[in-house]
């Protein structure tokens, strides 16, 4: 084969590739934008008169959530097989914020983490990696550590909305995600993580304990630490 021959059967190949990765990119986006609408929902716990409408706001929150599936599922089709981890950079982050999102709502709903296989099922994914395309681990658990901070300002906000039960349950869930993820001995990405949310349960601690120096612990967290 000669040069123009051979480059012109390049250029064929770099004309495809550029095609994947834009369609790839554009279901991208719709899932950005989706997960962009969740977190601007969410983000209305933290106004005036947030705290009091909790329940309100997941329930926007779920309606959004609804359509993620669908859109991962669109996503899929879009990446050739077998190479999810070669356009993984392309969406991890927007992954990353929608299993923070799904793990905000299961706790604000039913104070308690949502493991991995559940925030999956929510996203429609699965989590066994031979299958392709899922929910890295990794992912869900650099997600996970992302709430935090929400949790941490919530705690804040509780107290400026006279709860003041909410900041010691947010201490103790805080409380007990730094003990499990201090099991891991997470390093790199997660080792950031894991420094902001030892932040944010420091953050928290403080706000319980100028409630308990002030006497407003409630009576039904007395037993607690």
């Amino acid at each position: 084969m000669d040069i123009t021959a051979a480059f012109a059967s390049y250029g064929t190949s770099v004309e495809h590739e550029t095609e994947v990765r834009e369609s790839v990119q554009a279901a991208v986006k719709d899932l950005e934008k989706t997960s962009y609408s969740i977190s601007t929902t969410l983000e209305k716990m933290h106004h005036t008169q947030g705290v009091q409408n909790i329940q309100t706001i997941c329930a926007e929150c779920h309606t959004e959530l609804a359509k993620v599936p669908s859109l991962y599922a669109a996503l899929q089709e879009k990446v050739p097989a077998g190479e999810y981890y070669r356009f993984h950079q392309n969406f991890k982050g927007t992954t990353q914020r929608l299993v923070a999102a799904t793990c905000l709502i299961t706790y604000l709903e039913e104070n308690r983490l949502a493991p991995h296989e559940e925030v999956a099922q929510f996203l429609g994914l699965c989590t066994q990696r031979e299958k392709g395309f899922h929910l890295d681990l990794e992912d869900y658990l650099l997600g996970t550590l992302h709430i935090s901070h929400e949790l941490s300002r919530l705690a804040i906000n509780s107290v400026t909305a006279g709860d003041y039960t909410r900041p010691f349950q947010i201490r103790q869930f805080l409380r007990d995600l730094h003990a499990a993820y201090s099991l891991l001995f997470p390093k790199n990405d997660l080792r950031k993580k894991f420094d902001e949310l030892k932040y944010s349960l420091k953050k928290t601690e403080e706000v319980v304990y100028n409630l308990s120096l002030r006497g407003l612990k409630p009576p039904e967290m007395e037993t607690s630490g």
